[in-house]
């Protein structure tokens, strides 16, 4: 489990990139639960009565044990999140810096387009410039392409690059098989 979630190392196939979406699912209720239950320690402090100060509930020990929690736990989450997609990169023969292409580059093209008159083309009585709708939906067509790529399409047959196919196929060497394991 360590490895699945931590190495960079290897190829993983699109059911362990979809159990990894569960196990983040799960991760996120953990994190919102130990950031309740911070603010509803620090809540429990306040005299009856009394109106509690929006800054002392975040700055009691109980919400900055949950705060370090917190973030120890998004930090290890982001690690594996990236871990586990390089893997899949590698398991359809890409390199982890198509992530910069999948993760990155949205990003970017969104907050120039955001630069470019308006907040969004969802807000009323805001327009957009042509070039900040066309940097927005660039940056959605590479969402879509991620989607395929990472989530849809399977991986290389036989061993590549990053390693042995995860799915245990054939080893192919220019379309013929050399060995079926």
């Amino acid at each position: 489990m360590f490895t699945y979630l931590f190495s960079f190392q290897g190829r993983i196939n699109r059911a362990k990139l979809w159990a990894f979406i569960l196990v983040g699912i799960a991760w996120e209720i953990v994190v919102f639960a130990i950031a309740a239950a911070g603010l509803n320690l620090a809540a429990l402090s306040v005299p009856a009565g009394q109106h509690p100060d929006p800054a002392a509930l975040f700055a009691g020990p109980a919400a900055l044990a949950a705060g370090a929690a917190i973030c120890i736990l998004v930090v290890a989450y982001f690690w594996a999140a990236l871990a586990v997609n390089i893997k899949r990169l590698h398991d359809r023969e890409k390199g982890g810096a198509w992530l910069l292409v999948f993760w990155v580059l949205p990003i970017v093209l969104e907050v120039v387009g955001l630069g470019m008159g308006g907040v969004g083309p969802w807000t009323r009585g805001v327009t957009m410039a042509p070039l900040g709708m066309a940097l927005f939906l660039g940056a959605f067509a590479i969402g879509i392409w991620a989607f395929v790529e990472l989530y849809c399409l399977r991986g290389t047959y036989g061993q590549n690059r990053f390693g042995p196919d995860p799915l245990g196929g054939p080893v192919i060497d220019h379309f013929r098989v050399v060995r079926v394991d």
